[in-house]
């Protein structure tokens, strides 16, 4: 008979062959290294044919599990070990393809009624007792260990169809649906492993608020259930807050309950192709982990993919869709297009603005601060440990902000929407104890000149919100010629940078001499400051400014004989005398 492989990801190319008909198959199920074959057509042994070059070999090679078992099912642990799921416990068996036979490793022995599966974490949950007890086990290489039992309500009893095992952001998990006696009051219990040997504890409850039959995916670490009888599926996210009691989170639904996407298959026909709408929430649905929908009547097999545009743009609260798309794998551009969007609605939430700034900057800081600490070095003698750490899914740095948003607002028609939104980002930065870059520096002090918020200014410089900085000083000075603040704000700034220099070249190209000297009274150049002096044309300046020099002991060796520099016919202000001075500049 023909056989037609298909992976769990979309782009796995099917393997097809062909396999001698022995009778009905109960399972199949190919190794992990797709190298060996196993088939079950009894509930007491496994067959299992060695597969390469796309062809089976001839001969076959079977396990019988112990006596007075019956076997469940059949799991692959590792590529080359084989797990036997009976009534009676697990059989751990090793398969040895070049000498076509099996070798006995492991037994462990518990009633086991069902059990549920999960490959990516190696572990089985076996339950007894009609499901009142589940056990739940973890393979490594030659071994099985039992891990701490779930803890259950008493007296209520789990079916295998309302038990998922899966990962929620790399954790372990246990999801139990949980029909509650009363109408549209049925629950998800997530039951998370943090660590290894740890017991599951409940730590999530999704409220689903309906009665009847469900299934659950999960895709990219969102829940999603699905409910037959309103052909919809609500989605869950156990990374937001929710309501808590300490130990449990309550979740409800972060979007409203949506239906998939029609789906259509071509068949084909006597005279042309023809093609036919598939029937959503089919009672032949089979689901398998984490997203793989199986039609068993139509024989079809669907991948479930989130559009994530969709889901945020169905979020209304903007904090909320924050937190999800920071979270979901291509969530970047789709969370900057949504915050650019509620900045231009006529009436943004300005609150809702900032608590989403403050969840992208939370991220931002973890980054900084993990890249900060690789680069540190390690005190002399400590062990050396190189961890690389995990990058977030979605990373927004103030380029992005910068290059996104800002630059895509109209500086004219928008320039107050520019304002707050700066201010409101800026703030989150902060708070986040992020030194703002200096093009976020240069726009905000452009904009609220332009809307001449000198106050907001003043205070924004003054709890160091803008970092100072002496370009961040000149571009203030340049728009002194829009307001006299401007430049106040440019020489305090010198000032807290200890910037003596600049501050006394500003103050003489203003004419400001006494001023200047004032700030810095040593290791000044004389010759600056008399022409300086002498430009303004006030005598009386200039009398000053060379008697200070003439008279002060730290100058007087610039007063010398020797090469003299003529300054002539200077009216003294008390005498209105005219009066030569010679002297020599030493520069």
């Amino acid at each position: 008979m023909g056989v037609v492989v298909k992976g769990p990801k979309e782009t796995d190319k099917p393997l097809n062959f062909r396999m001698e008909d022995h009778g009905p198959v109960l399972s199949i199920k190919f190794s992990l290294d797709q190298k060996v074959l196993a088939v079950q057509r009894s509930n007491t042994s496994v067959e299992f044919i060695n597969y390469s070059g796309g062809m089976l070999d001839n001969s076959e090679y079977s396990q019988s599990c112990k006596k007075n078992s019956n076997i469940l099912g059949f799991v692959w642990s590792q590529n080359n070990e084989v797990a036997f799921m009976t009534d009676h416990g697990i059989e751990l068996y090793m398969v040895i393809p070049d000498k076509t036979s099996l070798k006995y490793l492991k037994t462990t022995s518990v009633t086991v009624q069902w059990f549920v599966w999960c490959s990516l974490n190696k572990i089985a949950l076996l339950a007894s007792a009609h499901g009142s007890q589940l056990q739940p086990v973890i393979f490594k290489p030659g071994s099985i260990s039992k891990l701490p039992k779930v803890e259950t309500e008493p007296g209520r009893m789990a079916l295998e169809r309302d038990v998922t095992l899966s990962t929620l952001y790399s954790v372990p998990a246990i999801l139990i649906l949980r029909h509650q006696s009363g109408p549209q009051s049925a629950e998800v219990h997530v039951h998370t492993l943090s660590g290894p040997g740890q017991a599951p504890v409940k730590t999530h409850v999704l409220k689903l608020g309906l009665s009847g039959r469900f299934a659950i995916n999960i895709v990219n670490d969102l829940i999603l259930v699905h409910h037959q009888a309103s052909r919809s599926s609500q989605i869950f996210d156990t990374a937001l807050p929710g309501e808590s009691d300490g130990v449990v989170r309550y979740h409800t639904t972060v979007a409203p309950a949506r239906s998939f996407k029609p789906a259509q298959i071509t068949l084909p026909g006597l005279v042309e192709p023809q093609t036919h709408t598939c029937e959503l929430y089919s009672p032949n649905w089979v689901v398998f982990q984490p997203n793989i929908v199986i039609d068993a009547k139509l024989g079809c097999l669907w991948h479930i993919n989130l559009c994530l545009s969709k889901l945020c743009g169905s979020i209304s609260d903007l904090a909320t869709c924050t937190q999800v798309a920071l979270k979901r794998t291509n969530g970047k551009q789709v969370l900057l297009k949504i915050i650019l969007e509620t900045i231009k609605q006529p009436k943004p939430p300005l609150d809702k603005l900032q608590e989403s700034f403050n969840h992208i900057n939370t991220v931002y800081r973890d980054c900084l601060e993990a890249e900060l600490q690789s680069h540190t070095a390690s005190p002399p003698g400590a062990p050396f440990t190189f961890k690389t750490p995990t990058p977030p899914r979605v990373q927004i740095d103030q380029m992005d902000i910068y290059n996104e948003i800002f630059q895509k607002l109209d500086t004219e028609k928008d320039l107050g929407k520019l304002e707050w939104t700066l201010i409101s980002y800026m703030t989150s930065l902060f708070e986040q104890g992020i030194l703002a870059h200096h093009n976020l520096n240069e726009l905000i002090i452009t904009t609220l000149v332009k809307r001449k918020k000198f106050t907001a200014l003043q205070q924004l410089l003054q709890y160091g919100m803008i970092s100072d900085s002496k370009p961040l000083a000149c571009l203030l000075l340049s728009l002194g010629n829009m307001h006299p603040a401007a430049s106040q704000l440019a020489l305090d700034m010198l000032a807290r940078l200890n910037a003596i220099e600049e501050i006394q070249e500003i103050l003489l190209s203003e004419g400001q001499v006494l001023s200047a000297l004032k700030v810095g009274q040593e290791n000044v150049n004389p010759r600056k400051f008399l022409q300086a002096a002498q430009s303004t044309g006030d005598n009386a300046l200039f009398h000053s400014v060379l008697y200070y020099f003439k008279n002060n002991p730290q100058f007087s060796s610039a007063f010398s004989k020797g090469k003299y520099w003529k300054f002539k016919l200077i009216c003294l202000p008390t005498t209105n005398e005219v009066a030569y001075f010679d002297f020599d500049f030493k520069k």
